[in-house]
């Protein structure tokens, strides 16, 4: 015989009816308790979840309506009123959104974005006066033996090292 083991507490086995697999238990401290009116494919060992069967009443949230600009407190009782929709039925309020969707629509997006073209209106500036531009900007200062210098922008401090042969 091969090994076996002696319950002492309920248990449940599962067994093979040709014995080609190992039995399966479980030993129980307390017995179980079978639910017997469980839904088909559920454990019979656990209870049954509670749904709720009807449908929840939402409470009332105040907001902001995007379309007559006013704020509410009851969504529903404020899309019923005269004003929100007298303003949805002109159709002067929505000619931008209408103006983008149909701008939107007219651009073809598998396009490469490489062929975009972009209009920039740029303004070609000699090497020369681009250096002086940039140069007259800031202020300098300097220290040396004959005591502090100043100088107006860098383009002053570099002409007098030019002259001075620094």
């Amino acid at each position: 015989m091969k090994n076996f083991k002696i319950f002492k507490n309920p248990y449940i086995l599962i067994g093979d009816v040709k014995d080609k697999h190992q039995p399966f238990y479980k030993e129980y401290t307390k017995p179980p308790r079978l639910i017997l009116n469980s839904p088909m494919l559920c454990c019979p060992f656990q209870e049954n979840k509670r749904f709720r069967t009807g449908p929840t009443k939402k409470s009332k949230k105040p907001g902001y309506c995007e379309v007559c600009y006013t704020k509410y407190n009851d969504y529903n009782q404020h899309v019923l009123e005269y004003e929100h929709r007298e303003f949805a039925k002109d159709h002067s309020n929505f000619l931008k959104v209408d103006f983008f969707i149909n701008n939107f629509n007219s651009i073809n997006l598998n396009e490469e974005v490489d062929s975009m073209t972009v209009s920039l209106k740029i303004q070609e500036i000699s090497s020369d006066l681009a250096y002086e531009n940039i140069l007259n900007i800031s202020k300098v200062s300097t220290d040396n033996e004959e005591g502090e210098m100043e100088y107006e922008n860098i383009n002053q401090f570099l002409n007098s090292i030019k002259k001075h042969g620094m």
